[in-house]
């Protein structure tokens, strides 16, 4: 059996949906100028201070976020055996960065092997993920702050 065939059936069509929405998303930050300085990585957090003060608070009264407010994430810590662990202290979000910050740990939990994807919890982190996702894109289409981020959002659709 290929390995694909295995682990198509392991994880939820939300998961498959957050794995290209959220490549797309990181893709679009960086070619749209939201990129950290002298790196090629994405900056979330110069994103979240982009959107309007009122997303956050959105997103923090939405009931399809509430889980990254009520059982937020956890991230993994190496132990001083050599392996890693959970930490036993997740972040509850306290603004838009912390909130994207929150996504990226469900993220890389879920599609670094941290996580066995199969579970009502993984797949209920992964449609919040999406809702404050396309939330974002959203307050972004008509603020010409995102024009190149949406540009690149939308190339090839």
């Amino acid at each position: 059996m290929k390995l694909e065939e295995y682990y198509r059936p392991r994880l939820s069509e939300a998961g498959y949906d957050l794995l290209a929405v959220f490549s797309r998303f990181e893709y679009a930050l960086k070619k749209g100028g939201f990129r950290r300085e002298n790196y090629p990585d994405a900056a979330w957090p110069t994103f979240a201070e982009r959107l309007p003060h009122q997303f956050f608070q959105r997103m923090r009264e939405a009931e399809k976020a509430r889980i990254y407010f009520e059982a937020p994430p956890d991230h993994l810590v190496a132990t001083a055996e050599g392996g890693v662990a959970w930490s036993g202290a997740p972040k509850t979000p306290s603004d838009a960065a912390s909130l994207f910050q929150s996504i990226k740990t469900a993220r890389n939990n879920l599609f670094h092997g941290d996580k066995k994807h199969d579970n009502e919890r993984d797949t209920q982190l992964m449609k919040a993920a999406l809702f404050v996702l396309n939330e974002a894109y959203q307050e972004a289409e008509g603020n010409e702050a995102f024009d190149r981020f949406r540009s690149a959002m939308e190339f090839g659709l």
